[in-house]
């Protein structure tokens, strides 16, 4: 069977990490980046070329010359993704979802686009996961919870049931959210900590039990 074409978006550590996991996956192969520096253009990464500069190539014509609009976001700065991933969306670019076929992914999971879950994952029955969400290596979302757009969950983190984690919000390595607790939108939330009560919107809050320590700016 053959696979589908796709491009990964920005070159670097990440980027990494996206290409073993598409690769493990099995069903796409990378013909190549786009990434933001005019110098990199031609040059090969991890077996790659890089073919152009997404700022600048008008991206409807791109995806007819290479023969194919579907994407992953390969970074994981969460100021970036955002924009970037809706950047392509809004010219007509198709995201697909990448996951490592060590990964356990419930039947009744219901998956937005662009989603990489990595390998080492479970997401047991029922939660809702939104778009351009990064799920990395041995995390936990478990049942009925609600992971809303551009959610990056770092490696180690346990979700447990009925929890929301807002928009553009960070958990870093190791955190662990209690049962039914919720984590506002534009949020970090620091390596190591075990949320045990609702944390509000654009704070940064990291301790255990975690507490605010100031306003996300």
């Amino acid at each position: 069977m053959e696979k589908e074409k796709i491009v990964i978006i920005g070159a670097g550590q990440h980027a990494r990490v996206v290409l073993y996991n598409i690769e493990e996956q099995n069903k796409y192969e990378v013909i190549g980046y786009l990434d933001s520096d005019d110098n990199r253009i031609g040059n090969i990464f991890e077996g790659k070329k890089i073919l152009g500069n997404y700022q600048k190539e008008n991206l409807k014509e791109f995806s007819k010359k290479i023969g194919t609009n579907k994407f992953f976001i390969g970074f994981g700065n969460m100021k970036y993704r955002k924009k970037v991933f809706d950047y392509f969306i809004d010219n007509g670019w198709e995201a697909v979802n990448i996951i490592h076929p060590n990964a356990v992914v419930s039947k009744n999971a219901r998956l937005g686009k662009g989603i990489l879950i990595e390998c080492g994952c479970l997401i047991t029955p029922n939660p809702v996961i939104g778009d351009n969400v990064v799920v990395n290596t041995g995390s936990q979302v478990n049942h009925d919870n609600i992971i809303e757009n551009n959610v990056y969950i770092a490696s180690g983190v346990i979700l447990s049931g009925g929890i929301k984690i807002g928009e553009n919000t960070l958990l870093d390595d190791g955190v662990i959210v209690t049962l039914g607790c919720s984590v506002g939108k534009n949020s970090l939330i620091g390596a190591g900590a075990v949320v045990t009560k609702d944390i509000p919107d654009e704070v940064v809050a990291y301790g255990s039990p975690c507490k605010v320590i100031r306003e996300n700016n």
